[in-house]
């Protein structure tokens, strides 16, 4: 009971979260723009509806747009982040879109797996992908035409982008509680009586339907307790489960792709209500909170982000992908806005691995577990490479490397030619006592690191692991 309780809370405040109203124009960064100017040729976007650019509502301005693109199911939608990119690094502004409203993991497994394909019972498959994709196609989302197609584009991209999750657990909870409201007629008589009470008085007509909506779900709450539990591993268990198997079919399919996982993002950070094609529509109304108010939302939105991203953030390490963080996008309602897909195209194109790095090492190329770590502390001139075209990540470290490093960090440390090999207890330990650190969070955050570098085992730290707590000790 304690646990429904708990998860309960969790979602009234996702609908309580209204976060507040951010103003501001966001500009293509033509500097990244430029720095990965026709790296790759084909481009493959991935995910729901976020990635899609699906939109929430339709407003004055957008009839024309929503009547061409009314459904983002394998559609380009002009001015998603998808489309950004394609415009602004593919040299034939080319790319193939194979996103889609209310994808999970599982319709991409079952894009990917023809075992799973053929075993999968999930009620919801597809669910609310918009069947308009038969205009386009001629056939269903999943029809067995459209799952070679959508593995040829695996197979064949050498840039991938996936956003998804949000309706693995969030959307999916919210499938299986409005099936069940809508089967629970006991509520029903409840219903008519606070709807025909309020009538009687002197509210406006948008708190009815909100009283009643309430009165709805009262009236349904044994059946919400019963199935909730149930809801969540099937939503958020499901998708941690999924994750790795997920991404590790992408890699089956494509070991030599650059991989860019988008996260979730904060749906509270209420931006303008654009419109794709440059029309500016009505204000979002925002309620004012307090600053206490807008604190706690913060720290909560926060938390569950990262329970709900964990499975991404984990993946990193284990597959070498690149994790892009969408804070600071801008939303209408669950859905980025202009601003927001532009925010989330720049901070991809920024990710992006670099080209003169990517194409110097023939053993640490992006697709690597520590390649985004390798290319830092190159950038930086913290390592080097052991020859023309080699990293050598899996040599132990040795203390001539271990002293260059801490004196292009420090600038003050005496470089040695020791060909010795460094233990990681050694690193670690060095590496806490002669970096600086900013703040007394900081210093916490070092010791930490030090002390999870030895954790594991005492022996010699490699090359690449090193790299890794480089670029970890430098960004706390």
């Amino acid at each position: 009971m304690k646990t429904v309780k708990k998860i309960l809370a969790v979602i009234l405040t996702f609908m309580m979260l209204s976060g507040t109203l951010t103003c501001f124009a966001v500009e293509l960064n033509t500097d990244a723009v430029n720095a990965h100017y026709g790296q790759y040729k084909n481009y493959l976007l991935l995910g729901d509806s976020s990635a899609s650019g699906f939109r929430d509502g339709i407003t004055q301005y957008d009839r024309d747009f929503m009547a061409e693109y009314y459904s983002s199911t394998y559609y380009r939608v002009p001015g998603s982040y998808g489309d950004i990119i394609a415009n602004s690094i593919i040299e034939d502004k080319s790319m193939t879109p194979f996103a889609a409203p209310g994808f999970r993991t599982v319709e991409v497994r079952y894009m990917l797996e023809d075992e799973f394909a053929a075993t999968c019972n999930d009620p919801y498959l597809f669910y609310p992908s918009q069947l308009h994709v038969y205009e386009k196609y001629g056939y269903a989302p999943g029809d067995e035409r459209i799952r070679q197609a959508y593995k040829d584009a695996v197979a064949n991209a050498d840039l991938i982008t996936i956003g998804i999750g949000g309706n693995d657990w969030g959307a999916y909870m919210g499938w299986v509680l409005e099936d069940v409201l809508e089967a629970n007629h006991a509520a029903d008589e409840y219903i008519k009586m606070a709807e025909d009470l309020l009538r009687n008085t002197s509210v406006d007509e948008n708190k009815i339907e909100k009283v009643v909506e309430i009165a709805r779900i009262a009236g349904a709450l044994p059946q919400l307790l019963e199935v909730l539990p149930g809801a969540i591993d099937k939503g958020y268990g499901r998708f941690c489960r999924n994750w790795d198997i997920m991404i590790q079919d992408i890699y089956d399919l494509n070991p030599d792709v650059t991989l860019m996982v988008v996260g979730m993002g904060d749906q509270s950070n209420k931006g303008r209500n654009y419109d794709y094609d440059g029309y500016v529509g009505e204000p979002i109304e925002v309620e004012e909170k307090s600053e206490i108010e807008i604190a706690a939302s913060k720290k909560i939105t926060e938390l569950i982000l990262t329970v709900g991203n964990k499975p991404m953030t984990d993946g990193v390490k284990k597959f070498g992908y690149i994790y892009v963080d969408p804070t600071g996008a801008t939303y209408t309602d669950t859905h980025p806005d202009a601003d927001g897909q532009l925010f989330i195209a720049n901070k991809i194109i920024e990710a992006l691995p670099d080209k003169e790095i990517s194409a110097k090492f023939t053993d640490v190329t992006p697709g690597h577990k520590y390649y985004k770590e390798v290319e830092y502390v190159v950038k930086n001139g913290y390592m080097f490479s052991t020859s023309e075209n080699t990293f050598l990540p899996d040599d132990a470290l040795t203390k001539a490397d271990l002293s260059k490093a801490l004196n292009a960090i420090t600038g003050d440390y005496e470089i040695t030619d020791n060909t010795g090999k460094v233990s990681k207890m050694s690193f670690a330990f060095t590496m806490f006592s002669k970096v600086k650190q900013k703040d007394f969070i900081g210093w916490i955050k070092a010791f930490i690191l030090t002390v999870r570098t030895t954790f594991s085992s005492f022996g010699e730290i490699t090359r690449a692991e090193a790299a890794r707590c480089i670029y970890e000790y430098t960004n706390i």
